[in-house]
């Protein structure tokens, strides 16, 4: 997913024009303590925390950690290629260690390992943000050329409110705040909802991504199958039964983000 995601530029070009990714930002700016002067991001994608945050404080010392050549060529900090779980900077050579999106990408071997490191990495704080109780299969997606089934963002992992509050305990860092973020209406149920009323839209993807098997760039939108759907405006017993249904199907809403600000014993 490295080689044939993160390391391509549409991907970021998607991500600077999502003004929810800015607030996301931003917000993250606000929740980093005042007395920080030196922070490091892993998993720094882009740069764009980075590039918000350095915009406003000016003081503060930057290092940027990603192993993704592709996204780091964005960088116009101190940085290093490497893996979350083993980070070339001394123990507690940072008074904040970010984990931005990150963490939800990794195996559970590399979970633990990754946590520990960001432990040893910051002798103050940790702030992480990751999607918040995502529903793992309802985002999958089904490349039409090889038919391999993936997540289009690469998550493998989801998170509650109490795995949040609890990722680092046994690290020496106490959780001191969590909020959410990214406040959306949806249908109740939603997988049962695409299902019954939007069958052609189940394994499609909401933005550019790549199958990591055969290398295919799925564009949004695109199906399960290559197969064009075929529209007709013919009646149906069908449709005359779901329309009133999705009229009246209930909504929620529900945050996409959740952010935990830690803070060491």
């Amino acid at each position: 997913m490295r080689k044939n995601i993160f390391d391509n530029d549409k991907i970021w070009e998607w991500v600077d024009t999502n003004d929810e990714n800015r607030v996301r930002f931003e917000f993250t700016e606000r929740l980093t303590p005042g007395d920080v002067t030196k922070v490091i991001d892993v998993g720094c994608g882009h740069g764009g925390f980075l590039k918000v945050i350095s915009n406003i404080r000016k003081h503060v010392e930057y290092v940027a950690v990603d192993n993704s050549p592709g996204a780091l060529q964005h960088i116009p900090f101190e940085k290093a290629l490497a893996s979350i779980t083993s980070v070339p900077y001394n123990d507690g050579q940072f008074d904040c260690a970010y984990a931005l999106e990150v963490l939800e990408h990794l195996n559970p071997e590399d979970f633990g390992r990754a946590l520990r490191e960001l432990a040893r990495l910051s002798k103050k704080y940790i702030i992480i943000s990751v999607p918040y109780r995502e529903d793992i299969e309802s985002n999958m997606v089904r490349c039409p050329h090889c038919f391999t089934k993936f997540h289009y963002d690469g998550h493998l992992q989801s998170f509650d409110d109490e795995k949040i509050r609890s990722l680092f305990e046994n690290d020496g860092f106490a959780c001191r705040q969590v909020e959410r973020l990214g406040w959306v209406e949806k249908f109740k149920y939603h997988k049962l909802y695409v299902k019954l009323f939007f069958p052609s839209q189940r394994y499609t993807t909401p933005h550019y991504t790549v199958c990591p098997a055969c290398d295919s760039e799925l564009k949004p939108g695109t199906a399960q199958t290559a197969a064009k759907q075929v529209k007709t405006k013919r009646f149906s017993l069908g449709q005359a039964v779901k329309r009133p249904l999705k009229w009246v199907w209930p909504k929620e809403k529900i945050s996409y983000w959740i952010v935990g600000l830690y803070e060491k014993k």
